[in-house]
């Protein structure tokens, strides 16, 4: 059975526009299976992707974009990279066209990959109500790649106070503090000297970044853990989520972060073991091939 397929875009990429409609063209799709941007992917909100499947041309941030509306209704992803790094994308431009065909139609394997879920409880409110839990009044966000909470102000510090499981951990004098899922551990959070975990991992990752004082190794958190980060300094701070979600926190807020019950879904055709190839594709670190050392 063929799926059925929405493609939605990054225009500001070149020759991604140019893709689309020869992918339009090669799959004989309507143009109501086409989402011009990612804005109005946004536009059109949950419930909108009544599809099986959802191609996005366009790099990792295309994905991040439409894995936050793809996620919730189940419905995996097929990246096109025309981008840099393509970490999450499963084809390359150029390759798109002689290969898409086969993701439609033939049985394949789905990649599920965890997201995290974030919450800021404002300070001060529901204290003293008995019963009252603030963070079920908070707005929800979600996570595919982190979280991220650190001062708003250029070159100056936040101090942030960590609780995990409701157990104090460190109060942290940092530029920031990352919340990473696995597949974050490649993005920010590794060019803050964090680790690369498998994305199929559910582990957590909590990396602070220019810690002025105290602990400044990144920490592996199982992925049941909830993690508070209480913003302790008095300058303005945000909650960055995936680089393109930025919420105000003042000085008294909680933000809660713990694992979200929804999953990014991607369709694959390589096995789980052909990421360490990508990783180090993606990485420039791929060598030549590994000759057998000589017997003496």
């Amino acid at each position: 059975m063929r799926r059925s397929v929405a493609i939605v875009y990054n225009p500001s990429i070149n020759g991604a526009q140019e893709l689309v409609g020869k992918l339009l063209q090669r799959l004989k799709l309507d143009r109501r299976a086409l989402y011009t941007s990612i804005e109005d992917l946004e536009r059109r909100g949950e419930g909108s992707l009544k599809v099986d499947l959802l191609l996005t041309v366009g790099g990792d941030g295309t994905i991040l974009h439409a894995a936050h509306l793809a996620a919730p209704q189940g419905v995996p992803i097929l990246g096109i990279n025309m981008g840099r790094l393509g970490f999450m994308t499963e084809l390359g431009g150029k390759e798109a066209l002689e290969n898409v065909e086969r993701y439609l139609v033939e049985e394949l394997w789905i990649e599920e990959r965890a997201m995290l879920q974030a919450r800021i409880a404002p300070a001060g409110v529901g204290q003293g109500e008995e019963g009252y839990d603030p963070w079920a009044a908070a707005p929800l966000c979600l996570a595919l790649n982190e979280a991220v909470v650190g001062s708003s102000a250029v070159a100056r510090m936040a101090t942030i106070r960590v609780f995990v499981d409701d157990a104090f951990l460190a109060e942290y004098r940092a530029d920031s503090v990352i919340v990473a899922t696995a597949t974050g551990s490649t993005g920010y959070s590794l060019s803050a000297g964090g680790p690369i975990l498998h994305p199929l991992s559910r582990d957590i990752i909590l990396n602070p970044v220019a810690v002025h004082l105290g602990l400044s190794s990144p920490l592996v958190l199982p992925p049941t853990s909830r993690i508070r980060l209480g913003v302790v300094s008095q300058g303005p701070a945000t909650l960055s989520v995936d680089g393109f979600i930025d919420l105000r926190v003042s000085e008294g807020d909680e933000v809660l972060l713990e694992a979200s019950p929804y999953k990014a879904r991607f369709l694959r055709s390589q096995p789980p073991s052909h990421y360490y190839a990508t990783l180090m594709r993606r990485l420039g670190l791929e060598g030549g091939e590994l000759k057998p050392r000589a017997l003496r």
